[in-house]
């Protein structure tokens, strides 16, 4: 996308929306509280309440980020949303009245986007980006899409925590028994620092999909294996884990 093209984009809604937006906003909130309350996120308590925060997420809906907006950041934070989306006056408008959301163009390096992710997170916030870059349209696919390289350069060049979710799969288009999320340990992308990037970014971004594919093995395990059951799982691998110590405890006896 132009340079031309992105101004008209940004000036169809406004950085600061007016009361009626506000509003808007506030009863979007609301009812992402309801709708969405009842889906299941494991291993939420391993996202970090405090402290700047970037957090990546596979896509298959339009609604994949109000679970994460919702339940992780706790309405606080950004959303890195497509610049197509926010053309639409009132879309954009609703959607930074909503989430703070930052219009990001899509092929293209958009510096006002940059700049609007590193002052979040240079501030203590947290943001959400999508690095697929857009929604994969096959809801029960549990391939990811290529993953465009801003999440990671950005990461990168902030040092900042990468924190790694991901859906199951698409299963409902709301939320009363839709998808299910998980969250990963933060991803330490700390040996990549102080090399410079275009010498380690695509290194960097195949090392960040390879911790999304364990993801998906996990949550794939727990929900297919244990029929969703993170008590049943975590039983289960606390045996593995006490079997493998007793049997090196016995190797170590007979040796």
């Amino acid at each position: 996308m132009s340079s031309e093209k992105r101004k008209k984009v940004k000036n169809k809604y406004n950085d600061s929306p007016n009361l009626f937006y506000h509003i808007l906003g506030f009863i979007g909130r609301g009812l992402m509280r309801i709708v969405w309350l009842p889906r299941t996120v494991y291993f939420a308590e391993k996202f970090p309440k405090e402290g700047s925060v970037m957090c990546i997420c596979n896509h298959y809906s339009i609604i994949d980020a109000c679970v994460v907006y919702h339940k992780l950041f706790r309405f606080k934070g950004r959303i890195a949303v497509k610049a197509e989306a926010m053309n639409n006056r009132f879309v954009g408008n609703f959607l930074t009245a909503l989430c703070r959301a930052i219009s990001v163009s899509r092929g293209d390096s958009d510096i006002g986007a940059i700049k609007e992710m590193f002052k979040e997170i240079n501030s203590g916030g947290k943001v959400l980006i999508f690095p697929e870059g857009t929604r994969n349209k096959d809801g029960n696919s549990k391939t990811l899409l290529p993953f465009k390289e801003g999440a990671v350069t950005l990461a990168l060049k902030t040092k900042t925590q990468l924190v790694p979710t991901l859906y199951y799969c698409r299963q409902k288009p709301f939320g009363f028994k839709g998808n299910k999320l998980i969250v990963g340990d933060p991803i330490d992308l700390s040996r990549f620092y102080d090399k410079p990037l275009r010498d380690v970014k695509d290194e960097a971004n195949a090392y960040v999909i390879a911790k999304m594919n364990e993801l998906r093995a996990q949550i794939d395990e727990i929900v297919e294996k244990y029929r969703g059951s993170l008590k049943k799982y975590l039983a289960a691998h606390a045996a593995d884990a006490q079997g493998g110590s007793a049997a090196g405890s016995d190797a170590e006896i007979t040796e």
